[in-house]
This record gives C-alpha cells, structure tokens and sequence, in this order.
C-alpha cells in the first residue's frame, strides 16, 4: 500500500479548501469596507467613528495581507502535492514489486485476507447459514439418537453381539460355498506383508536416505504447515464439528464395541498403530507409527480439530504446551488428556521440535528416552505406563511421545482427568542441556497454565514431572 495513497483524496482537496478560505477572506474584507464607507457618512456630531474606522480599516489591511499569504501558501502546497505524488507513485510500485517476493520468503505472515482459503471458508459459512434451519433438525435428531446409544447402553451391546452373530453365520455360508477363500486371503496378506518388508520399506529407507530424502522432509513439512493453516480455522472447524454431529450415533455404536473390546477393535485401533494389553486393558500407540515421521510432527491444526470433534460429542479435551530453547533449537513439550472418541480416557506427552516457520513442530524421535505417563480419572488410577527398558518395543522401550488410553472410560471430561508425566533426562541425547533449559523456560512459576512443573537433578538425577 504506497504511502499517501490512503489519503489523496482528501489531501488533494487542501488547495480548492484554501481557495475557499481565501475568497472567505476577500469577502470579509469587501465587508469591512462597505462598513468603513458607511461609516463615514455619519455625522461626527451625531458620533465620532474615527477611532472605528482606524481600526476597520486597519482590519481590512490586514485581511487583505492575509489572502496574499494564502495566496503564496496554495502555490507552495501545490507543488508539495505534486512532487509527493511522484514519490509515493515510484514507492507504491516499489513495495507492490517487493510484497510478494516477501510473502513468498515469509508465507506465514501473508494476512488471512489475502488467502484463497478465507474465501473458502467465506462460502462454507455462506452454505451453513442457507441450511441453517435444515441443519438444527438433523442435528437435533443426530444428538437426539446418540444420547440414546449412550442412555441405552446393554441393548446397542447386543445389537453388536447379534450384528456379529450374523456376519459370522454369513461367513460360514461364504466359506462352504468358496472353501478356497480363506487360503486366498491368508495368501493376499502374506504376500502383502513380504512386499512391504522386502521392497516397499527397503525401497523408502534407500530413498529416504539419499539427497533426495531432504527434498521429500522438506516440502512435506511445509506442505502439512500449511494444511495445518487451513485446518486450524474457525470455519474447517465447523465442518469437523458438522461431519462428527452427523455421525455421532456411529461413534457411540463405536464407543460401546471398543469398551468391551469386541471383535475388530484392535484392527480399529492399530490403524493409527495402537495395540492392545491385554494385562491392563489400555491401548498405546506404537513409537515406530506413522506418527513417528518427522514431517507429520504437530500443530496448532490439529488441536483445533480435536478440540472440535471431541466437544461436537459433548466431551471435552485438555492441551498443555512448553516451549524451551537448547543451542538456538526451539523445542517443546506438547501434553494432552481427555476423551479420545472410541479410545476412551486417554492421554499423551510428546516432545516436538519447532521447524522455525511459528507453528508447524516436527516429531522429536532423536530425543526418545525414559518416560513414565500416569493418568487418573476422579481419583481412580487408570494406568501407570512406564515402558523403557523392553527390549520387544522400539528403541528398546525409549519415548518420544508416551501415551495410553483406556476404552473402558468412555465419554469423560478433561477437567476429571489427572495426568502426569516423569521425564528422565539422563537417557536423552544431550539430554543435560535440555532439562536445564526446560527448567529455565518454566522459570519461577512452575504451576503456570494449569500444570505444575517438579525438577530433581540431585544426586546425578536430571528428571522434571509435569502434573496437571
């Protein structure tokens, strides 16, 4: 935006406003001597003006010594004008040339205004309000039937008892018409898995290690920033909020078979790399998931979606973030608990690293080491999961991001959870470091944003606790 541009109008006005002023001038002088003339012809023995007409026609010099001078103003303002207006032309296309090489440098400072999203986000709330009536009915009637799921419990139980029983009396009538079909599809997930195992993940490995592995983390972090963007707005939010309303009924059908850890939970789960112990009854994610590669990493997005579909189902989830610096590197520790949709009561801490463009974080797999997560729901333990040390997990039971959720609490508050998380700094890669810099990032309040910080480097321990 050039400089005076905001204002030419009303600046180009200020010449035709002296004008004005001075014929306001003139006119008042013109007065001041009809005043004076008629003055005169009064009778000095009726009054004696001398003194008034002295002093008119002083006033009338002076006036017209005054519409000299705005005469000589208008002139100079003029050229003002004038010359300004080149320099603001040459600076208006000066800065319209450099804007977007800028934004293009620093895209995350490009105003909201400016991003072909906010019109999409414009014409989604344009559709939500034109279906606005429509939408309260089948909203209404969606919570409607999903209190009912959660209101009638026992029997949407053996609505999925029964559901089951078909699918397995259909199976058995599939298999005696086509007993060939089950070595079929061992063979298609045998296969399956030799692929992947013997060329697809070698193949990533190879491609991941090479130059090119740099290009791919690269653009895919800024690819997921972005999408980040776009997913932490208010209006992808009401779409999340929407779709979950819409097929709330499911989840809750989905939340009753999860809890008694019916047939095909675990496959459920180990799409996002749970697995199920069957000692305590809680899932966690596996450290070698998906999650795990660095792009996908966390941000403020992804927060905007939980926080939308999780409260879309009338639960609600708890967000604690701590950022520290270690030798220039903005790390933080991202914490969350609450209710996780068909999870259950559930709750995380991982350790991100910033990617320096102000809100995407990578996942922090380098810096895995001894963690120790803890949640209580109203007083009662839920678990205490401490894997480190087992030789069978990743990394030998390392942690970038420790986890657990139980499906036997379903549909809980954050505000009834109590979370903590144990942080032994002595089994991290520079791992001496970042506990001083945590603790100095939490500095003299360690209870602040709703959690409380304990930090213990006696006796060679380096291990900070995050309760909240």
């Amino acid at each position: 935006m050039s400089t005076i541009t905001l204002y030419a109008s009303k600046l180009n006005q200020m010449p035709s406003l002296i004008l004005m002023l001075k014929r306001s001038v003139g006119f008042y002088g013109g007065d001041l001597d009809e005043v004076r003339q008629l003055a005169r012809s009064i009778d000095s023995d009726v009054c004696d003006l001398e003194d008034v007409i002295s002093s008119l026609r002083s006033s009338s010099d002076t006036q017209t010594d005054k519409a000299a001078a705005l005469d000589t103003i208008q002139a100079d303002l003029e050229d003002f004008i004038e010359d300004t207006t080149k320099i603001d032309s040459a600076a208006a296309e000066a800065i319209a040339t450099a804007e977007e090489d800028f934004y293009d440098t620093y895209d995350y400072l490009r105003p909201q205004e400016d991003s072909f999203w906010d019109g999409v986000g414009e014409f989604f709330n344009d559709v939500g309000k034109f279906l606005s009536g429509s939408w309260e009915i089948v909203k209404n009637a969606c919570l409607s039937f999903s209190q009912w799921c959660k209101d009638n419990e026992l029997f949407v139980l053996a609505g999925c008892v029964a559901l089951l029983g078909g699918l397995a009396v259909l199976g058995t009538l599939i298999v005696s018409a086509a007993p060939w079909l089950p070595g079929v599809l061992l063979l298609l997930k045998e296969g399956g898995s030799l692929l992947f195992d013997n060329v697809i993940a070698p193949l990533g490995t190879l491609i991941m290690n090479s130059p090119l592995g740099d290009y791919i983390n690269d653009f895919a972090c800024k690819f997921i920033s972005e999408m980040g963007e776009i997913i932490n707005t208010e209006w992808f939010g009401n779409i999340v909020e929407g779709f979950v309303t819409l097929f709330g009924p499911f989840i809750e059908v989905g939340k009753i078979w999860m809890k008694h850890h019916l047939p095909g939970s675990d496959f459920v789960a180990g799409l996002i790399g749970a697995e199920y112990d069957p000692d305590t009854g809680i899932y966690h994610i596996k450290q070698d998931s998906w999650q795990s590669w660095g792009p996908i990493g966390y941000n403020d997005g992804y927060d905007n979606v939980f926080r939308r579909g999780v409260g879309a189902t009338g639960n609600t989830i708890g967000v604690y973030k701590q950022e520290f610096t270690v030798d220039g590197q903005t790390f933080i520790v991202w914490a969350w608990k609450g209710d996780y949709m068909n999870l259950g009561a559930g709750a995380e801490t991982g350790i991100y690293q910033s990617t320096g463009d102000g809100f995407h974080y990578t996942t922090a797999t380098e810096y895995a080491c001894d963690m120790e997560l803890i949640l209580n729901y109203n007083g009662e333990q839920l678990f205490d999961y401490s894997p480190y040390g087992d030789e069978a997990r990743w990394n030998n039971g390392a942690q970038w991001w420790v986890n657990g959720f139980d499906p036997s609490h379903q549909n809980i508050n954050a505000d009834h959870l109590d979370s903590t998380t144990i942080i032994d700094f002595n089994t991290m890669e520079n791992g001496r470091e970042m506990f001083y810099a945590l603790e100095q990032s939490v500095g003299s309040d360690p209870s602040a944003q709703g959690g409380t910080w304990t930090f213990d480097d006696s006796n060679g321990h380096l291990t900070a606790t995050l309760k909240w």
